[in-house]
């Protein structure tokens, strides 16, 4: 096994005598995946398109047969899942709509392209520290949004809520812009209304709701509007998200996110090893900040599964002595945070009240006679959501929402039938059976290995918990994240046992 972050002596004679155009195509797609990294917590159109060059670059390579392929853990479950999706999608009632959704399916090839292109520990070092930094800098965004804040908000005191909705805006709202120009502070507010003219057409841009929605108003004649703003109350104050949504513009998808780039960073934090102790500091500081973002997204079961990969994480590293003191410590953050959220959505811990709660409980009722009229290849992706008038679902016609059963065993179920389901199954058991092992190769491979597998598994056990509550498969920005922290095991197995197999990358699952 390699201890350092060189290339095998084959690997590098290989690529000493690769042509030049052969070597920038190398360049070029870690370029590409490089960017993959920083956008995956930024902006998932630019990180998926960002995947398609690379696999095209790599397939150009490939196919004029400067590519070796490596065969790699997990193809075999890997492939089953892909061909069992495919072919529900062939039989789908509405292939347009599955063949959409496919697309987010075929992100799994992410995993697939980084232990096939990366060879060193030097690389999977840099995407991990782009991926983690890109993360930060969400929470940075989000922490700016909670104390400088995003604007005005309208709040009502004294008098009924209703009383105050005029022109198109309401209580709760935000007002960001005023003429197209941003607005932070109540002062800043009439100071943009008092450089236009009395009878002058006022343009405002507000927020309202989670996941935000914004909202384009026109108002004839600025001093309405003031006199509107000035009515007893009334109250102008700063404004902030109800729901912490970081770039991605939801809170849900944006708390899986953080989950899982949280337990990363705790993993290589608590991972033994000469480590700098600023770095382990620093490590320790973001992976704190992390938990508090995912604590304002309001996700009591992405909170929940943080906190539970952490501990999970804790426990493996944790002395014998200290374990039961580290498992009450983590006992008692999850009530408290859990209880803080509760408050915060006036929610009890399992609320039959709250609507998300009814709506998730009669989908799963109605899944039922779905997965028993199409037990073999499912309705077929997105069919459900996409034609939902079709389904006469009992959660359709109680609310307006029209979306996915909140579960991703049961999503597939229902969507692809049970034997993609089990295949499902079999994949993620054989990935933790492989995150596993690789820990136990990686023990003595240095503290960055050792806690990139550590915190990659805290953060698939996580995964498998919010999937439980939650189509999480059915989330392009999680899944990028998530095949991409997959994608950065497979490539430390393969820098850790660089022997490289010519053929197919399928039948082999084990290590």
């Amino acid at each position: 096994m390699l201890k350092s972050d060189t290339i095998s002596e084959p690997e590098s004679s290989h690529a000493a005598s690769q042509p030049k155009w052969a070597h920038w195509i190398d360049v070029a797609i870690f370029i590409c995946l490089a960017v993959v990294a920083i956008c995956a917590p930024l902006a998932t159109k630019g990180a998926t398109n960002a995947f398609r060059a690379a696999i095209a670059l790599w397939l150009i390579k490939l196919c004029a047969g400067r590519a070796r392929v490596y065969r790699q853990p997990l193809s075999l479950p890997l492939f089953l899942f892909l061909s069992f999706s495919c072919v529900s999608t062939l039989f789908s009632v509405d292939p347009f709509l599955s063949w959409g959704r496919m697309r987010t399916v075929t992100l799994l090839f992410i995993a697939v392209l980084l232990p096939q292109t990366l060879i060193s520990l030097r690389q999977i070092k840099i995407l991990t520290v782009l991926l983690i930094s890109a993360c930060c800098l969400t929470v940075v965004y989000t922490g700016w949004q909670y104390t400088v804040g995003t604007g005005v908000q309208l709040v009502a005191t004294d008098a009924p809520s209703g009383r105050f909705s005029k022109f198109g805006l309401q209580p709760d709202d935000i007002i960001q812009q005023i003429n197209s120009k941003p607005i932070m502070t109540p002062q800043q507010l009439f100071t943009r209304l008092h450089q236009a003219h009395p009878d002058a057409e006022v343009h405002l841009l507000a927020a309202r709701s989670a996941p935000v929605e914004h909202l384009k108003i026109s108002i004839q004649h600025r001093q309405e509007l003031e006199k509107y703003l000035q009515q007893p109350g009334l109250k102008l104050r700063r404004g902030h998200p109800v729901r912490a949504e970081g770039f991605l513009k939801h809170y849900f998808p944006y708390s899986e996110v953080l989950v899982l780039i949280g337990l990363l960073v705790w993993g290589l934090c608590i991972a033994g090893g000469n480590v700098n102790v600023w770095l382990r500091a620093a490590s320790c500081f973001a992976f704190l900040s992390i938990t508090a973002v995912v604590g304002l997204t309001l996700t009591r079961i992405s909170l929940v599964s943080l906190l539970l990969g952490s501990l999970l994480i804790s426990l493996m590293r944790a002395e014998r002595k200290t374990r039961v003191r580290v498992l009450l410590g983590f006992m008692v953050v999850i009530a408290l945070g859990v209880h803080w959220i509760d408050q915060r959505r006036a929610l009890t811990i399992f609320d039959t009240a709250d609507p998300g709660t009814q709506y998730r409980l009669l989908m799963w009722r109605d899944s039922i006679k779905l997965i028993r009229a199409h037990p073999l290849v499912g309705v077929g992706l997105d069919s459900i959501s996409g034609d939902w008038q079709r389904w006469d679902l009992e959660a359709y016609r109680r609310f307006p929402l029209h979306t996915h059963f909140h579960s991703t065993p049961i999503q597939l179920a229902v969507e692809c039938g049970l034997p993609t389901l089990v295949v499902w199954i079999g994949l993620m058991t054989a990935y933790l059976v492989f995150l596993v092992r690789l820990l136990r190769l990686t023990r003595h491979q240095g503290w960055f290995a050792q806690g990139l597998s550590l915190g990659i598994l805290g953060g698939q056990v996580a995964f498998l918990l919010i999937s439980f509550l939650q189509y999480n498969f059915g989330d392009a920005e999680a899944m990028i994240v998530f095949w991409f922290c997959m994608g950065l095991v497979l490539a430390v197995h393969r820098a850790l046992q660089p022997a490289l197999v010519f053929g197919s990358c399928l039948p082999d699952t084990s290590l």
